[in-house]
């Protein structure tokens, strides 16, 4: 395992003489073509790990010496993995995700997004074992001030760029992941924008502006308010899991959007189920909802609490989310649809209903300290429920919703 040294122009920054270090380490075993037999038809190409020295003439001799007696002392797949470029890495790491079961479908595809959208393009050419901190303080500037995405983009967007890194030095491609020490413009000093809020009244002319266009989304979007489950989680609800004596809805699986259709997942996105008390107001909605539909298609509905053909198909979350942003933009509202989750936090907050009552209604986690010393109950839970459904109440008028699917059923 022969090694080379070659000079280098001296530094600019601060005149001292630089060396490149380089020891032969063997064939690219991917870049390797074999027959079915495995007998190798075609070398892949040299493969050399390389390294710039800092000093004289004689140091940098001693510093290859070491160098050659750390690469032998290497896996060489670990030192071929060094010399390949971050493309390589991302592919591998993506190969990865992918093949975890506990990986969200819709994570996995925002990660791929920015790796084929940014990271890539930028990066992907450069080797490993070439790739330094201020080529990564140079690529997330340009996020900044030519692509002008925004902080909280350019934040995941580095965070992406580092897990990569990070499994690098896992499988020993890399030493050290100089993405944890590049600095991420704007991001640590600018305040992210705040998530935008929704008045009550707004909440009630949303939903009444949609019980005239479509009243199964008016539903939709009123149980989306009073549950505060995240719109896969409100796809995902049965009607077995409406529970009117306790006036709950039990929430424990999700649709995931994703490339070719939406997903199921049979856990939501904290991994736990729970009861989300609704109030009399929710059951009494709810009930109407399941006469208004059992009129309108000759049965008594099952499966998908809110469908349009009585529980066969559940709403597409992607669909939703669409709907619901014309309706708003057409509104004057500045909101979306996961704004709702916002409202009832704050709502609960507005009631003076407890830390963990209203965690554990969010299916939301609270710091330690909080989950040591308080506790919820289902007698509370039960009247977090009455004050949110209280809180709504106006938003749907149990008559206009049946008045209102009568009329769509008749059409």
């Amino acid at each position: 395992m022969p090694g080379t040294i070659r000079k280098l122009e001296p530094s600019k920054r601060d005149g001292v003489q630089r060396w490149e270090l380089r020891v032969y380490v063997g064939r690219d075993p991917d870049k390797t073509v074999r027959d079915a037999e495995g007998k190798v038809i075609k070398q892949g190409p040299p493969v050399h790990a390389s390294k710039v020295f800092r000093g004289g003439k004689r140091e940098a001799n001693k510093a290859l010496d070491d160098f050659v007696a750390e690469v032998r002392a290497t896996e060489a797949g670990s030192v071929v993995g060094r010399t390949a470029t971050l493309g390589k890495l991302l592919d591998k790491w993506l190969e990865l995700l992918e093949n975890d079961p506990d990986m969200a479908r819709s994570t996995l595809e925002t990660y791929g997004t920015h790796v084929e959208k940014h990271i890539r393009p930028a990066l992907g050419s450069i080797r490993l074992d070439q790739l330094r901190v201020e080529d990564i303080d140079a690529y997330v500037g340009n996020l900044t001030t030519e692509k002008k995405l925004s902080a909280r983009t350019i934040k995941l967007n580095h965070a992406v760029l580092r897990a990569a890194l990070s499994q690098g030095v896992t499988w020993k491609w890399l030493t050290d992941n100089p993405a944890k020490a590049a600095r991420v413009a704007g991001t640590k000093r600018s305040k992210l924008p705040k998530a935008p809020s929704m008045t009550t009244k707004q909440f009630e002319t949303l939903c009444q502006a949609a019980l005239e266009d479509d009243p199964d989304m008016a539903v939709f979007i009123w149980l989306a308010g009073i549950s505060g489950c995240r719109r896969g989680e409100v796809c995902g609800l049965r009607w077995e899991d409406f529970d009117p004596k306790r006036a709950t809805l039990r929430v424990e699986r999700q649709w995931v959007p994703g490339k070719g259709g939406q997903a199921l997942s049979d856990y939501t996105k904290t991994g736990e189920g729970r009861d989300v008390f609704i109030g009399a107001g929710g059951v009494t909605i709810l009930e109407t909802y399941f006469r208004a539909k059992t009129a309108e298609i000759g049965r008594e509905p099952e499966g998908w609490l809110v469908s349009y053909n009585g529980g066969e198909t559940p709403m597409r979350a992607k669909g939703v989310t669409e709907y619901v942003s014309r309706l708003l933009k057409r509104l004057g509202i500045t909101a979306k649809l996961h704004t709702l989750r916002h409202w009832k936090s704050t709502e609960l907050q507005i009631q003076g209903v407890d830390l963990p009552t209203a965690a554990a209604q969010m299916g939301h986690s609270i710091s330690v300290m909080a989950e040591t010393y308080l506790h919820s109950s289902d007698e509370r839970g039960a009247a977090a429920g009455e004050l949110i459904a209280h809180a709504a109440g106006k938003a749907l008028d149990p008559s206009a919703l049946e008045l209102a699917l009568a009329e769509g059923a008749a059409s």
